[in-house]
């Protein structure tokens, strides 16, 4: 009788084993989805930011062209800079003064 005991404590002990492996493995296969889900969900706002900054750049060389700020320049009547009328801004002049 105590071989039978043997062997069902062995049996039930390794349908419980099989129980345990079968539920980790799909507890690690829900992790793995969502993991996946996301990557993906990353790669797709990379992608977004990637095309974001692309356009961003295209603009801003758009609007920093020499022949735009020309153009601009004699619709607001602005001509270059003659001898004496530029002055350089160092930040000097901002200390205290009396001390």
């Amino acid at each position: 009788m105590s071989r039978l005991r043997g062997y069902l404590l062995a049996f039930s002990c390794s349908i419980v084993g099989a129980l345990l492996l079968g539920l980790s493995s799909v507890w690690l296969n829900i992790e793995r989805m969502d993991l996946a889900y996301d990557l993906n969900k990353l790669e797709k706002e990379l992608g977004a930011r990637t095309s974001l900054a692309s356009k961003l750049e295209l603009e801003r060389n758009n609007l920093i062209s020499p022949y735009r700020l020309k153009r601009l320049a004699s619709v607001y009547g602005l001509v270059p800079v003659g001898p004496g009328q530029m002055r350089l801004m160092t930040g000097q002049d901002d200390k205290p003064k009396g001390k």
